[in-house]
Formats: structure tokens, C-alpha cells, sequence
């Protein structure tokens, strides 16, 4: 059976040489140990990211490149997963930990609890001076505002408000940090 005799399989196939190809790029090469920081923003600025920061190793992108911002003096730690099928903007002087994952894309559940096949894609945005530690899922639309600090493990749903320290499964507020005003 060829791809021409099969429905769908030819469309299947170009969408594997795809993701073939962006794995290529876009995580083994781009998450490579031997790949030094700099290297690792210039390939991701040739492939239409909006970087500033180069990503630590293990760093992996999939999705459009093209939707990825990254601030100035944003660290990456490694083994760091975007999904970029939506926007993601990550803010200056944002701090991401290990084994971080960033996703975008998003399966509606309908009345009866059947989810839908096709995905939508929901913009996430990270603000600057966020702190997100180990572990932490950041799920798609989520907005995590400046100035916030997410514990290891925490799952992002929503909406976290500056100056706060967030926990747990979905994150919660578990602490007031300092504002601007805050004298020291």
C-alpha cells in the first residue's frame, strides 16, 4: 500500500518528516550539551524566535519558533520544554528551573466528557522577574504576572498576581512578597 492508495497517510507522513525535522533541530540539536548558550540563541533567532537569552541544555521548542519571545537576562536551566503553538512570552530577568514545561495547546472537553482531537492553542505569557522553580507545568492561557515565585512541582492554571509566592496542584497564593514600595 502506497501513500498514494491510503487515504490520509500521505498527509501523515509529511506531518512525521515534519516533526522529524523539527525534533532534529529544535530539540537534539538546540538542546545539545555541546551547543554553547550563545549558539543556542542564534539558532533559535535564525529560526524566527524573538530571543534575547540563550536557553540552557536539553532545552526543547516545539511548535512555531516564530511565537517565542525570550527577555533579556532570562535563564533556562536545563531539560526546559516549550510548546510554542500559540504565543509564549517570557519576561526579563525570569528564572526557569529544570524540567520546566510550557504548553499551549489545549483539547476542549465537551458536555459528555469526549474531548476533541483537534487542538486550540492559548497563549501563555510569563512576565519579568519570575522565579518558576523544578518541575513546574505551566498549562495553556496561563499569565503568571512579575515578580511571583512558583514552587517546585506547582501546576500554573490561570492567572497568578504579582508579588506572591504560589504552591501545589493547581497553584495557590501561599505568601505576599514585598512590593516596589516595600522599604528594606
Amino acid at each position: 500500500m502506497t501513500a498514494t492508495t491510503h487515504p490520509g497517510l500521505g498527509s501523515r507522513l509529511r506531518e512525521d518528516v515534519a516533526y522529524a525535522r523539527e525534533h532534529l533541530l529544535l530539540t537534539a540539536l538546540l538542546g545539545s550539551p555541546l551547543l554553547p548558550r550563545v549558539a543556542r540563541r542564534g539558532l533559535l533567532t535564525a529560526v524566527g524566535a524573538h530571543v534575547e537569552s540563550g536557553p540552557g541544555a536539553g532545552f526543547s521548542l516545539t511548535g512555531d519558533p516564530r511565537n517565542l519571545t525570550i527577555g533579556r537576562g532570562v535563564f533556562c536551566n536545563r531539560g526546559v520544554t516549550v510548546e510554542a503553538v500559540a504565543p509564549v512570552t517570557i519576561g526579563v530577568g525570569t528564572a526557569i528551573g529544570m524540567q520546566v514545561l510550557i504548553m499551549t495547546s489545549h483539547h476542549a472537553i465537551d458536555d459528555r466528557g469526549r474531548w476533541d482531537d483537534t487542538a486550540s492553542a492559548r497563549p501563555v505569557v510569563i512576565e519579568e522577574h519570575v522565579w518558576l522553580g523544578g518541575r513546574v507545568t505551566v498549562v495553556p492561557g496561563a499569565h503568571i504576572e512579575h515578580d511571583v515565585v512558583v514552587a517546585a512541582g506547582a501546576v500554573v492554571v490561570g492567572r497568578l498576581t504579582a508579588h506572591g509566592v504560589y504552591a501545589g496542584v493547581p497553584a495557590r497564593r501561599i505568601r505576599d512578597l514585598p512590593g516596589p514600595d516595600a522599604t528594606r
